[in-house]
């Protein structure tokens, strides 16, 4: 029997509910998908699948996904590779491991990498269902927090605003980072403004991230201009050793708004 082409999300076969969400199935067995994505259609699920690692990258660039359930021995690129790439471009996808060889130390390698769940195949119906509803609340709740601790605004076409307030430690400033490389992909935005006048303290690894997210946003084609270095902080990045010279400032918020405006207006006359 002919497999049932999913990757098109607007086909009968993938039929979106109202609330509905998108889930892409990437195994090499054929037999695997087909079963699976079928399960899970029943649930009320969009789903697409995927033979490989590849395969599925290249879909997620192409069109929004809530949760990803990959095998891990693939041919062309294994279940590990793919959660790395999915945690870098795509941090706000839930992942969960299917696989036929589970061993302690793939387990512990696709949890580093982010993956809320894994089932060992053949896995119990019942099971997958509570694991994918269960990884999608999962995925609900962190945005929500992520949304209310660190908003990330669209203030002009092409312009976002991220306003930080109160203690920026590590793990809120990893959130921040991930909400911000999302809302640029997904916005195609072309000016990010990141103002930390509400900020007391910076410490190391919330320095680092400030960095290494600018230069993340840079590689999505966009520009980041960071507004409300006071003078306390500016003297803590130095001392931390945070690498600022290829990084835009601004004092105020507004003289970044009126350089982030003139970004966007000379790229529409240019």
């Amino acid at each position: 029997m002919p497999q049932r082409k999913r990757d098109n999300l607007s086909s009968p076969n993938g039929h979106r509910g109202k609330g509905s969400s998108r889930l892409l199935v990437v195994d090499d067995e054929e037999n695997v998908r087909v079963t699976t994505a079928a399960i899970l259609e029943q649930e009320g699920y969009e789903v697409a699948t995927a033979s490989d690692g590849r395969e599925a990258l290249e879909m997620t660039g192409r069109a929004h996904f809530d949760l990803v359930l990959t095998d891990l021995r693939m041919v062309d690129m294994d279940g590990i590779t793919l959660l790395h790439e999915l945690q870098m471009r795509h941090p706000n996808i839930v992942t969960i491991v299917l696989t036929g060889y589970a061993s302690i130390e793939s387990s512990i390698d696709a949890l580093r990498q982010g993956v809320y769940d894994y089932l060992v195949k053949p896995c119990v119906v019942e099971d997958l269902k509570r694991t994918v509803r269960r990884a999608l609340e999962h995925r609900d709740q962190r945005m929500r927090i992520t949304e209310l601790s660190s908003p990330v605004v669209e203030i002009w076409d092409g312009v976002l605003l991220v306003p930080l307030v109160g203690t920026l430690d590590d793990q809120r400033a990893s959130q921040m980072s991930s909400a911000l490389l999302e809302a640029v992909r997904t916005e195609c935005a072309r000016v990010v403004l990141v103002d930390i006048t509400g900020c007391k303290v910076v410490d190391t690894y919330t320095a680092a991230h400030l960095v290494n997210t600018v230069r993340s946003v840079r590689l999505l084609g966009a520009v980041t201009i960071i507004t409300g270095i006071s003078a306390h902080v500016a003297s803590d990045l130095v001392k931390l050793g945070a690498q600022l010279e290829d990084i835009t400032t601004r004092r105020r918020l507004a003289d970044g708004l009126r350089l982030a405006l003139e970004l966007v207006k000379g790229e529409v006359r240019g």
